[in-house]
């Protein structure tokens, strides 16, 4: 019994010497330093190869409190949707406070632009052909709530915008009874030529945020194409190539039917699915100078006849 006991010290001792060994030598990377004042920048989609030959820049500006919003609330999701870019950006789950105290605040997952650590979903369409940018929705666009009050399991909420020049676009988003987001996008052409556009979706975190650096867990983008599991942290995005139609360090996968990406953390995890066979666009990016960093889902660009409407739907774990 002597012997196991010593044996098993010794075990103990030496464990604590490689562990103390590995973090002298290798130390986790320092936390790096934000301006929080700073205006976030979006980058999304180019349009279509052929169509542009540089990068499309839209600024998600931080969100008014003069914006109307429309209250979230599930069995285990409580928050709210600002009618400004229509961004699901307010989000705690009701099941799960953040220390075991009777007052304790619920875990908050999605934060609006505007406040630190801002962590959020937006949705939009990026112009292809003769469209211009202030003629489809953006992240800054001011939305109308056409139906509904309360978004709840059974109770979706629709959102419209008329660009006044024949393009009407409407976004109803639906919720079941745990986490999932069901989005459906659809534009109506009335005017009289056809039009040329891409639906695209982002999840956006403004800065890094703090890790459990344990080799054993991954903390960063985790994305599924067509079977192949790829994950990237956070410290290798700003390394990234930069490709010539993105401008800031990318990776971009061409998903042929079915896959996600989004962010992964300990225990939480926000990601963007396209409808199963949906052939998309998988995009990880850092955007320099504003520190942050997205992900990205941009589906194939449509042509809308006159008199004719297009529609797609997606979902948001």
């Amino acid at each position: 019994m002597d012997d196991q006991n010593k044996n098993l010290m010794l075990a103990a001792g030496l464990s604590m010497l490689v562990m103390l060994a590995w973090f002298f030598f290798f130390p986790p990377a320092p936390m790096p330093v934000t301006d929080a004042s700073a205006p976030a920048t979006q980058t999304v989609a180019p349009a279509p190869a052929g169509e542009t030959t540089s990068p499309t820049i839209v600024e998600a500006e931080s969100v008014s409190p003069q914006a109307p919003r429309l209250k979230i609330d599930t069995p285990e999701l409580v928050g709210s949707i600002s009618l400004q870019g229509g961004r699901i950006d307010d989000l705690s789950l009701k099941l799960y406070p953040e220390t075991l105290e009777a007052d304790s605040p619920l875990v908050r997952l999605l934060s609006p632009a505007g406040e630190d650590n801002a962590y959020y979903a937006l949705y939009g369409w990026i112009p292809a052909g003769t469209l211009e940018f202030e003629a489809v929705p953006g992240p800054n666009t001011l939305w109308t709530l056409a139906d509904g009050d309360t978004l709840a399991p059974g109770k979706p909420v629709v959102l419209s915008w008329d660009n006044g020049k024949g393009l009407l676009f409407t976004r109803q988003i639906a919720v079941d009874a745990h986490f999932l987001f069901t989005i459906s996008h659809k534009v109506q052409n009335t005017g009289s030529t056809e039009v040329r556009l891409a639906p695209y979706g982002v999840v956006a975190r403004h800065g890094e945020p703090v890790t459990q650096n344990i080799w054993v867990l991954h903390e960063g983008v985790v994305q599924m194409s067509d079977g192949r599991l790829k994950e990237t942290d956070y410290s290798d995005m700003p390394d990234l190539a930069i490709p010539e139609k993105e401008g800031a360090p990318a990776d971009v996968i061409d998903v042929a039917a079915d896959g996600w990406i989004g962010f992964t953390d300990k225990y939480w995890m926000t990601a963007l699915i396209p409808a199963p066979g949906q052939a998309f666009t998988a995009v990880t990016k850092y955007v320099p100078g504003r520190n942050v960093f997205q992900t990205e889902t941009r589906l194939p660009t449509v042509t809308v006849a006159p008199g004719a409407s297009s529609e797609v739907s997606t979902m948001l774990f």
